[in-house]
């Protein structure tokens, strides 16, 4: 299993730090002919700037030259960050772009079972972010998504609840 390692540049006398920066956004896409998948994740340092970082994911049939992961981090202005956030996650835009004040923030307790969280971990860790961040962009996706839910409503119906409304 391929495992993203945080990239640290300093580009024009700017840090760029995926461990520092916020995670706005993932996005998959696929790279070639074959589907060998890439990932393209949308970070904010804490001074505002934007950058794109592309994961390159290894392919266990690729030879061995071109099978090695290579990341990619790219500075953006903020003006090809909201074109970018408009094009892969036009419902997050407010928020990518708001400012983050902590009297914007308030906090969710939620009960759920420990097989659960143990999954919720595994995405998170998987995808280099914090349980409160990976459930986080999960919740706003589902919030902001036309056709939810997609499946059939699994466990919310068998509870009686209807997600379409």
């Amino acid at each position: 299993m391929y495992v993203r390692e945080h990239i640290s540049r300093v580009i024009d006398g700017k840090t760029y730090n995926t461990r520092t920066a916020l995670n706005c956004h993932m996005h998959t896409e696929s790279k070639d002919d074959q589907g060998v998948p890439y990932i393209i994740d949308l970070y904010r340092t804490k001074k505002d700037q934007y950058f794109l970082v592309e994961h390159n994911i290894p392919h266990p049939y690729m030879e061995k030259e071109k099978a090695a992961a290579v990341d990619v981090l790219t500075p953006i202005s903020l003006e090809q960050a909201e074109e970018w956030v408009e094009k892969y996650c036009p419902w997050r835009k407010e928020k990518i772009f708001s400012t983050n004040s902590e009297a914007n923030l308030t906090t969710l307790t939620l009960r759920i079972d420990k097989m659960t969280k143990a999954q919720l971990v595994a995405q998170a860790t998987k995808h280099n972010l914090t349980l409160n961040a990976y459930c986080l962009l999960k919740l706003e996706k589902i919030l902001y998504e036309k056709d939810v839910p997609r499946g059939g409503g699994g466990i919310f119906l068998e509870r009686g609840l209807n997600l379409r409304d």
